[in-house]
Formats: C-alpha cells, sequence, structure tokens
C-alpha cells in the first residue's frame, strides 16, 4: 500500500532558487521576458544573445535588482565553434546548470517557388541546428548535477497546424523542433531530465500591431479567449515546465494560443 506523501509547499515546487538556468536568444522580446521570470523565481542566469548587444546592456541592469548571479555570452548559435566556446564560458561561471530553454529562433516569410536555399538555410541553421548544438552541451552538464534538470523548447504551433501560407520552411522547423524533443525526451529520461515544448501561437508586439494589424486583428476574432498571447503568458508557460510543478510531465508539447487550435 502507498502511504500518503506530504505535498511540497506550493513556494518551493515554483521556486528555481539555488539553480542556473540558460536562455538562448534571453536579451529581447520573448526571451527577454523569459529571462526576468525565471531571475524572478530566483535562478542564476546566462543570457545567450547575438547581435542584440545594446537590449543585453540594458537587461544587465534589470537583472541586478534581483540580486542572482548572471552571466551574458555572446555567441551565434549556428557556429559550433561559438557554442562550444559558450559553454566554457558557463561551465568556469556557474558551478551547474539546471535549465535549458532553447528560445532563439528565426521567422521566415516567402512563397515556396521564391524561396531561395540560403534562406532555408537561414531558418533551419538556427531554428534546428543552433537547437541541437546547444541542446548537445547542455546535456552534458545536467548529466553533471546527478539530479536532473529540464529543457524547454519554444516552437510554434505552426509546427502543430498550418499557417496562413508562405511559412512552409518556417513551419518545417517548428515541426522538427517538437520531433526531436519527444524523440530526446525518452533518450535522456534514465538521467532525470525532462524535455518539454512550448508552442505559441501569434504573440502580440509593437512590431505586429504597426506592420500587420489586419493579421493581428483576424487572430483576436478567431480565437475563443479572444485576444493574442503576451509575452509573460509564453514565459509563464515555460516558468511552469522549468519547475518542479512539472516535475512529471516530459516529451509534452504544452500551446499557448487561447483556444485558436480549436478553431
Amino acid at each position: 500500500m502507498i502511504k500518503n506523501q506530504a505535498m511540497k509547499p506550493i513556494q518551493e515546487l515554483i521556486s528555481l532558487k539555488g539553480k542556473t538556468a540558460v536562455i538562448t536568444g534571453g536579451a529581447v522580446n520573448i526571451g527577454k521576458t523569459i529571462t526576468l521570470r525565471l531571475a524572478e523565481a530566483g535562478a542564476d542566469v546566462a543570457i545567450i544573445y547575438n547581435s542584440s548587444h545594446d537590449k543585453m546592456k540594458s537587461l544587465t541592469k534589470e537583472l541586478e535588482n534581483f540580486k542572482i548571479n548572471f552571466l551574458a555570452v555572446k555567441a551565434d548559435l549556428t557556429s559550433e565553434k561559438e557554442v562550444l566556446e559558450a559553454f566554457r564560458q558557463i561551465a568556469e561561471h556557474f558551478e551547474r546548470i539546471d535549465v535549458l530553454v532553447n528560445n532563439a529562433g528565426i521567422f521566415g516569410l516567402s512563397l515556396q517557388e521564391d524561396l531561395q536555399a540560403a534562406d532555408w538555410d537561414k531558418v533551419f541553421d538556427l531554428n534546428i541546428k543552433g537547437l541541437f548544438l546547444f541542446t548537445r552541451e547542455a546535456i552534458k552538464l545536467l548529466k553533471q548535477n546527478n539530479s536532473g534538470g529540464t529543457i524547454v523548447n519554444i516552437a510554434s504551433i505552426n509546427g502543430i497546424h498550418p499557417g496562413f501560407g508562405k511559412t512552409a520552411h518556417y513551419d518545417a522547423s517548428k515541426g522538427a523542433v517538437i520531433a526531436y524533443t519527444k524523440s530526446l525526451a525518452a533518450e535522456v529520461a534514465p538521467h532525470g531530465i525532462r524535455v518539454n515544448v512550448v508552442a505559441p501561437g501569434l504573440v502580440d508586439s509593437e512590431g505586429l500591431r504597426k506592420f500587420a494589424p489586419e493579421l493581428a486583428a483576424l487572430v483576436e476574432e478567431r480565437t475563443p479567449l479572444q485576444k493574442i498571447a503576451t509575452h509573460e503568458d509564453v514565459a509563464n508557460a515555460v516558468l511552469f515546465l522549468a519547475t518542479d510543478i512539472s516535475s512529471h510531465i516530459s516529451g509534452e508539447v504544452l500551446v499557448v494560443d487561447g483556444g485558436y487550435l480549436l478553431t
């Protein structure tokens, strides 16, 4: 007979105090919000950025308010050499890592008959190759913990259901992220490492409202909750999968779309 076990306090379940999180593309947009949310939960953070130097400087000032240990690392995730150097710096700076958030990615928009091979490669190099390279090195450090860890990959509902057209290459890359996640989750489970996906729908931003207001209005109208996801909505989903409150969840896709796929 299994005895009833005392439940952990909720504060303990959602805390990342004493843990280190690595966030790719963590200086801007959704990545920045993820970084701040995990820092708020108590995690020390390593932020991987490439061209967003000024945004990284601004984020550094915000992180100082959390009294945590943090590190900014500039790296091109499509370069194996730079990824290896990034992890050298991470391993040197922190005693361990516990969470990896593969947030960095690029969007592509083109009719397929007009799409250049170089543009196809650009999307897959970052969305898949970069994710693989960073995950490969992170697993080596996560295994050293002897206490598991968690990987959260950011995909898209386009990887589950196609978008409005002109995004077949992007959709294919995000579908690959989902398949990779599920396979990897089974592979690393014996080491106590969990791997999951957050798949947002359209995410609100100033750029969206400025350059594609018609699209924003259309998606809002079609979404059962009548709103587009915010950066915070996505970051909260990442926090859920990064903490012990989701300790028995692995190989899953958490959709953050306000019910859009239901339509």
